[in-house]
Formats: structure tokens, C-alpha cells, sequence
């Protein structure tokens, strides 16, 4: 009798030990829960795991733990909608007590109406040669950044808040959400004056070199036999006749003695013959 209630004691004993051991590891329980802003994660029960959370394709916990796992994520954006992953890897009996949820938190606050901000008209250029390089970029504010490309002047929003108009003026909308100003419109390039061309004097032949050879006629001069029709008188003296030493005071005296002679030669000669 005593055997008898010695087996079943030990029967009741293991069969308790079964149920006790089984229970932990049939209550695995992944608990998660999420809503506007947060992701919850409550896991329990567990003899070792492995926890990995995931938000908006970000991985925010990778982390083992031993019999349970408490965590909250919040701070998520009430105006943007959110994707969430929570997977258990439990390290007894294989997979059997893996797990894996996942779920999406959609808006909860619907964000203010971006507020309409126009870009600005930089100065326009005109000139000989005038490029982009001329135009002055507008200054960046807190609603809108202006760079400088090949294009011409591109204006960018900093953030959501803001928002083109529908009438951009000169800038035009483009597939990235920038406006571009065109080069064309800003910079306007007049012809330059062509300087009038300056004559090149034409080249002049070197003068010849002397040769030491004598020439067949040997340069003389020209002397000329004729006096001059009008000397320069030299000081106060009478000018003298050329080679003959006479003045021309005595030259003219002599001249008119013979012209008186000439006539009166003549005279006599009617006398006589009137005779």
C-alpha cells in the first residue's frame, strides 16, 4: 500500500512539474499596441529572446532580453502617417515561439496650410560681354534658398511650411518642387564695338650698304660759270664782280661811258653825211 501511494505521489509530482514547466513556455506573450504617436511593446514569459523594433524603416531597438521586455516609442508626428514592425526571436524550441507584427498609425493631425511665399526678381544685367556671373543672387530666407547653375538662378523651399504661388512671374515650376529663373531673362548681352582698325605703315626697304668699289666716273660737282643775278652784299663794301675784281659801281659807270660814246659816234656820223 505504502509503494502504491509512493508511485502516485511521484506520478502527481511529475505530472505537476510537467504542467509547471509548460506553463511558462506556452504563455509567450507578445504584446504590442500602437496609436497616434507611439508604438507600445510589451513581451513576457520569455526564458531568453531576442527583440528587434522597427519605425518608418528605422530599426529603434535590436536588443536581447531574459523573461520580459517593457518599451514605449513616442514622439512619433501627429500630420505624417507611420509603419511599425515588432519581431520576437524566442531562443527555446526553435521557432515555435517566434513572432512577428507589424501595423501603420495614419494621420492624426492635419497640418496647417503651408504658408505662400513668392521668389525674388533679382537685378537684371545688360552690357558688352555680360554673363550670369554679372547677376547678384538674392539672399536666402527662412522660407526660401537661392543657388546659382548654369540654368540660371534656382529658388528652393526649406520645408513644407511654405509653398509657391501658382503664378511664379518669371520662375518656372519644376519636376523637383524648385523654381528656375532662366539665364536668358536675367542677362542680356550687347554687341561690342569693334575698334577701328589702325593703318600698319608699310615696310621700308633698308638703305643700301656702301662698297669700298670706285665708280667709272668720279662725282664732281657742278660748278656754274654764270655770277650770280643777286649776290648777298658782304658788310658795307660794294659787292665784287665774279673774277674780274670790279665792283658793280665801277661795272655801271663803265657801261654808261660806253653807251655816251656809242651815241655820239652816231651823231657824228649824221653830221657828216648831212654834210
Amino acid at each position: 500500500m505504502k509503494k502504491l501511494l509512493a508511485g502516485g505521489t511521484l506520478a502527481v509530482l511529475a505530472f505537476g512539474g510537467m504542467i509547471a514547466s509548460a506553463a511558462p513556455a506556452s504563455a509567450h506573450t507578445p504584446n504590442v499596441s500602437a496609436d497616434c504617436g507611439f508604438v507600445d511593446v510589451n513581451l513576457e514569459y520569455y526564458q531568453q529572446a531576442k527583440v528587434t523594433v522597427v519605425i518608418d524603416g528605422e530599426t529603434v531597438e535590436d536588443t536581447e532580453f531574459t523573461q520580459s521586455f517593457q518599451a514605449r516609442y513616442d514622439g512619433l508626428a501627429l500630420d505624417a502617417a507611420h509603419e511599425w514592425t515588432v519581431t520576437v526571436d524566442a531562443y527555446d524550441e526553435g521557432d515555435r515561439y517566434d513572432s512577428a507584427e507589424s501595423g501603420s498609425i495614419g494621420i492624426c493631425q492635419t497640418p496647417p496650410p503651408a504658408e505662400i511665399v513668392s521668389p525674388v526678381m533679382p537685378e537684371v544685367v545688360a552690357g558688352c560681354a555680360a554673363s550670369l556671373d554679372d547677376v547678384a543672387v538674392p539672399e536666402s530666407t527662412e522660407a526660401i534658398s537661392y543657388t546659382k547653375s548654369e540654368a540660371g538662378i534656382v529658388a528652393a523651399l526649406n520645408s513644407d511650411a511654405y509653398a509657391f504661388p501658382e503664378d511664379l512671374g518669371a520662375y518656372q515650376p519644376q519636376a523637383d518642387g524648385t523654381a528656375l529663373l532662366p539665364v536668358e531673362l536675367i542677362v542680356f548681352e550687347e554687341e561690342c564695338e569693334t575698334p577701328a582698325p589702325t593703318e600698319t605703315p608699310a615696310p621700308t626697304e633698308p638703305p643700301a650698304e656702301p662698297t669700298d668699289e670706285p665708280t667709272d666716273e668720279a662725282s664732281v660737282a657742278p660748278v656754274d660759270d654764270e655770277p650770280s643775278a643777286s649776290p648777298s652784299p658782304a658788310g658795307d663794301e660794294p659787292p665784287v664782280l665774279a673774277a674780274t675784281g670790279a665792283t658793280v659801281g665801277g661795272a655801271i659807270a663803265f657801261a654808261a661811258l660806253l653807251a655816251a660814246g656809242g651815241i655820239a659816234l652816231v651823231w657824228a656820223r649824221k653830221r657828216m653825211q648831212n654834210a
